[in-house]
């Protein structure tokens, strides 16, 4: 008889399984990129750890300046003219950042309609091809590059991860509700162990 209750725990986890499945896989689905979006691209000079870094500075410096303003658009046609507004004021943010790390690069800052490669972060795809972007080039853009979406406001701090700052409270409420479900889970599983072979 135990035989039988043994088979039944084991579809019974099995099945509790498939549920946190199906759980991540909407989680993924609801991560995916809008179609109707504005990317950020940052691409550096070249891949040496110094470019790298100058790369992470400027990322840093430009989104702290586009959460200032990014909540004045709507649509994505209020989007494209918020942020060609503040393309000279970005154009200046990179190049002082630039200059202050103690580098002569060239930059440049755009709106336009860029190319990007297929990317792959943890179990997400993004697939290549020409997305809106404002593209920023550093000295001879010909290292790794970093993006985001910026509208809607969803640049990743952590794309692999899906954190975005938009998201932290909604993530934070989530993992709680997880968490809570997950001691429950735990909880029948050890009474219910303990019912069949004590």
């Amino acid at each position: 008889m135990k035989k039988y209750y043994l088979l039944f725990f084991t579809l019974f986890l099995l099945v509790m399984s498939w549920e946190s499945q199906k759980e991540a896989l909407a989680v993924f689905t609801s991560n995916l990129v809008p179609e109707q979006s504005i990317r950020l691209r940052i691409l550096a000079n070249s891949d040496s750890p110094e470019d790298q870094q100058l790369k992470r500075q400027v990322r840093d410096r430009i989104i702290e300046s586009v959460q200032t303003w990014a909540g004045e658009a709507e649509s994505l046609q209020k989007a494209r003219t918020v942020i060609s507004n503040h393309l000279p004021e970005l154009q200046q943010l990179v190049q002082e950042t630039i200059k202050e790390k103690g580098y002569t690069y060239a930059s440049h800052v755009e709106l336009a309609q860029t190319d990007f490669p297929t990317k792959m972060y943890g179990t997400q795809v993004f697939p290549a091809g020409q997305y809106e972007a404002v593209r920023i080039t550093i000295g001879n853009a010909e290292g790794k590059n970093w993006w985001c979406v910026l509208f809607p406001p969803l640049c990743f701090v952590d794309i692999a991860s899906g954190d975005t700052a938009a998201h932290d409270k909604q993530k934070n409420t989530s993992q709680k509700s997880k968490d809570n479900n997950e001691i429950q889970v735990r909880f029948f599983l050890v009474e219910l162990f303990h019912k069949l072979f004590t």
